[in-house]
């Protein structure tokens, strides 16, 4: 199926685009005596100016740790108009904060802290812990999906990103109930057989993690590796970081049709153990240097763990990379024959990306302000800054910018197309629905996926059905559109924002004299896993 992946937004307020990037303002700070070691000279200035206008991104903070220095530097705009991308701008890291649940969890296991419950390492049973809470769909799973299951996506679950909740009846969410709403979802793949990534799986492990500190996640953070580290910059908190000396960053979405940027207000994207952490490339520098170093507050036996891959997360390798395989929240490859540990981290408005090579003593931090065109540049960027480090030959690196921005390009080009895709041997002439539109309209429930409320639009050229969902995480919309007869295809789109998620699927109406139940079918043809039927039974 073709799809544009992750989610989506609402409650953003559209604010001008500022012409070009290149004459973007830049600040920069080295955090080193060695001012000849720079890496951001002033070929890569260009370059990071030029990914940056190439990928309407409106700016972007890097760290580069080298050996013993580490140098940083702002390009572009935090806020527009005109508010600087400095080395101290806060960032949503997003998935990011998936290293530092697997290096808690690694430090508890290493340091039998917990013996009494954490029996078997990382072999224990999670259910053995949270009992009450980590019952699944299949019971077998739930007596013997293990923290180390968990840690690498190797449950047997999807995503199931559209069901995780913002609010419930109009309260927040907690962990707890997200982690209690996976007895609701059904399971694509065998346990163990395949890397199937997922975010509900690691607010499951933050569960955990609270259950055995019997205290907050960010408090076990700031007292195990942010305050040891003296990461006085980062938080699992957005009133925190608010509330800090330091600025943050505005996430945005691009529009093309207005070929405009829209600021995001509300990115729901900060959850938890799965993407919840705030930080600056400054502070996460700190990080990285402990882990390049295998330096303390961990032992060295912990470094270890975090190092140990644990299953293959992608047979399908980029140009000049190896195959990946997933750990503790680090995907492991190989780049020009370097060991690179790596994890990319997406929310509504804004990417990240850390890469460390620990044999070169070399890391870098990108963290840039627009959902997935950030990933573009974060990509293009960590590759030449390695490159150069390596001193690969022109005529070896491989133009990731060029090929990502034709991957853009295409994705703008497959929504016109879906109906013909997803139904190619629909007929020349559409068959009406079976019963009349405002009778298929009304609320469809799943015990997972919550519920839709259908409403008919008043669009002229399609008979169309929308169902808002500004309560979950990802703020989507599905708009279900008519094909032929009782067969309609179901777009989950963005509430704002030309460019934000979405993702289409095949889905019909079951009746049962009148209308019963909506069929959404779900997942992909990833090797090793199986599509999955949502069932909206008909409930008003």
């Amino acid at each position: 199926m073709a799809r544009i992946r992750t989610l989506l937004l609402l409650l953003a307020t559209a604010v001008p685009s500022f012409g070009q990037y290149t004459s973007h303002q830049r600040s920069s700070e080295l955090l080193s005596t060695n001012h000849s070691a720079t890496p951001f000279t002033e070929e890569v200035d260009t370059f990071v100016d030029s990914l940056l206008a190439k990928f309407q991104v409106p700016g972007c903070s890097v760290a580069v740790i080298d050996g013993e220095e580490t140098f940083t530097k702002g390009f572009g705009f935090a806020t527009l108009p005109d508010v600087k991308a400095t080395p101290e701008t806060l960032w949503r890291g997003a998935s990011t904060t998936k290293a530092f649940v697997g290096a808690t969890l690694a430090h508890f296991i290493q340091n039998k802290t917990y013996p009494d419950l954490l029996t078997d390492g990382w072999a224990t049973p999670i259910s053995s812990i949270i009992p009450d809470d980590f019952v699944l769909s299949d019971d077998w799973a739930t007596k013997h999906i293990t923290l180390d299951d968990a840690i690498c996506h190797r449950t047997g679950l999807p995503r199931h990103d559209y069901t995780w909740q913002y609010t419930t009846n109009g309260t927040r969410t907690t962990d707890r109930d997200v982690v209690r709403n996976l007895r609701n979802l059904g399971f694509t793949a065998e346990p163990r057989t395949v890397h199937q990534y997922s975010n509900l799986i690691y607010i499951a492990l933050s569960h955990v993690i609270e259950t055995l500190t019997k205290e907050p996640f960010k408090i076990t953070l700031k007292n195990l590796i942010w305050g040891p580290l003296n990461m006085t910059s980062t938080f699992l908190d957005i009133d925190e970081a608010k509330a800090s000396n330091n600025q943050l960053a505005t996430g945005y979405y691009w529009n093309n049709a207005t070929q405009s940027h829209g600021a995001i207000t509300h990115d729901y994207l900060l959850q938890s153990g799965a993407a919840g952490i705030i930080t600056s490339v400054v502070d996460h520098a700190k990080w990285v240097r402990s882990l390049l170093y295998r330096s303390g507050p961990l032992s060295d036996a912990t470094h270890d763990d975090i190092q140990r891959p644990r299953i293959i997360d992608d047979f399908y390798p980029a140009a000049n990379m190896s195959i990946g395989m997933y750990g503790l929240g680090w995907e492991r490859i190989t780049f020009h024959n370097e060991t690179v540990l790596r994890h990319i981290g997406q929310t509504l408005s804004s990417g990240c990306l850390i890469w460390w090579l620990p044999e070169r003593k070399f890391g870098i931090i990108v963290m840039a302000n627009v959902y997935k065109q950030a990933d573009h540049v974060n990509e293009a960027l960590a590759r030449r800054l390695v490159e150069d480090k390596l001193s690969v030959p022109e005529d070896k690196r491989f133009d990731m910018a060029t090929l990502r921005r034709k991957l853009l390009d295409k994705q703008d080009r497959l929504f016109p197309g879906a109906v013909d895709e997803m139904y190619p041997s629909k007929p020349d002439r559409s068959i009406p629905p079976s019963v009349c539109i405002q009778d298929l309209a009304g609320e469809y429930h799943n015990a997972g996926y919550g519920s839709l409320v259908f409403k008919p639009t008043n669009e002229t050229n399609s008979t169309v059905l929308l169902a808002e969902r500004p309560d979950t995480v990802y703020q989507y919309n599905v708009r279900l559109q008519h094909v032929s007869g009782d067969d309609w295809l179901a777009f989950y789109l963005s509430r704002l924002g030309s460019r934000l998620p979405r993702e289409y699927f095949r889905s019909q109406f079951k009746f049962n004299g009148t209308a019963a139940a909506l069929d959404i079918h779900m997942g992909d043809n990833s090797e090793g896993t199986k599509p999955y039927t949502v069932t909206f039974t008909k409930v008003a």
